[in-house]
């Protein structure tokens, strides 16, 4: 008779089970990733390496010369620094760089757009800042139905189940040169099903991505609305963009700023800090380096 041992599996006396062939040799696969608990299951809060005394940062050139001692507290703490890429600007404070708000704003921008779009964005913002009275704030719903029945004084359309027109996701010429390297169709099981089917899969319907929404597309012609909506999304705010060009300034404008890389809220950034939130980017980054300059 033989015993099972609890320690390692193995039977007292006998010998390891033999290896599949098809296994022999495989290394062995990666875990899942998974941040190390804190209460509740979550990530723990972690620590900055708060140095001892506070960088003033009030301009750009004071940023500049403060690029190597920044880099330095950033480099020092690989744990925290992971959260440079939730909101950098909350992640400096707690590493105790001191912003001011026109930096603040700076390093946002400057993080989330590639040069040309930034500037882009500097001058709508500028431009739609000069013209309301008030920043522009397209990506809020709300504000953009008071902005364009009551602002703008334009009448409601009645859109109902039309569609604005987006640019393709990547240039006509490319797709048709790909289309000519595809293989044929061919059916991959041509014998007969044996085994009846119980399972299906689905996908989600296909939604077309804002910041493709293309500015220079004619608009069809609509009737008039009975009301005016409370919330005008993006995709809605298109059929309005060439009744007035503050309006189509205002469509750009939110379409620049949902191309941004996302930062979150200081509120959310705050519970991730605290580990109540979780991330995805604790769960995979492990941390965020700087070269200082030379």
């Amino acid at each position: 008779m033989t015993q099972e041992n609890g320690n390692d599996g193995k039977k007292d006396g006998g010998e390891d089970p033999p290896i599949p062939r098809g296994l022999r040799n495989r290394a062995t696969p990666a875990k899942y990733p998974r941040p190390a608990s804190g209460p509740g299951g979550s990530p723990p809060r972690p620590v900055a390496a708060i140095p001892r005394d506070p960088i003033a940062i009030r301009d750009h050139r004071a940023l500049a010369t403060a690029q190597a001692a920044i880099a330095e507290r950033i480099n020092a703490d690989p744990d925290f620094s992971v959260m440079l890429l939730i909101n950098p600007v909350m992640a400096l404070d707690e590493m105790g760089v001191k912003l001011s708000p026109q930096i603040r704003s700076h390093i946002l921008h400057a993080l989330q757009h590639p040069t040309a779009l930034r500037t882009r964005r500097d001058e709508l913002e500028q431009k739609l800042t000069s013209a309301l009275g008030e920043a522009p704030r397209p990506n809020d719903e709300e504000w953009t139905a008071h902005f364009l029945f009551v602002t703008r004084k334009i009448k409601p359309l009645a859109i109902g189940d039309a569609k604005p027109l987006f640019k393709a996701p990547l240039n006509a010429d490319i797709i048709r040169n790909v289309d000519k390297l595809r293989p044929p169709a061919t059916k991959r099981y041509p014998q007969p099903r044996l085994i009846a089917v119980k399972s299906s899969t689905g996908t989600r319907p296909w939604q077309e991505a804002v910041r493709r929404l293309d500015l220079d597309a004619p608009v069809p012609a609509l009737p008039p609305a009975d009301r005016a909506p409370d919330k005008v999304p993006l995709e809605d705010l298109w059929f309005y963009k060439d009744l007035d060009p503050v309006v189509h300034d205002v469509l750009e404008l939110g379409i620049v700023q949902r191309s941004s890389f996302p930062f979150l809220s200081p509120d959310r950034f705050r519970k991730i800090l605290d580990g109540t939130e979780q991330n995805a980017f604790r769960s995979w980054i492990r941390a965020v380096r700087f070269e200082p300059s030379k």
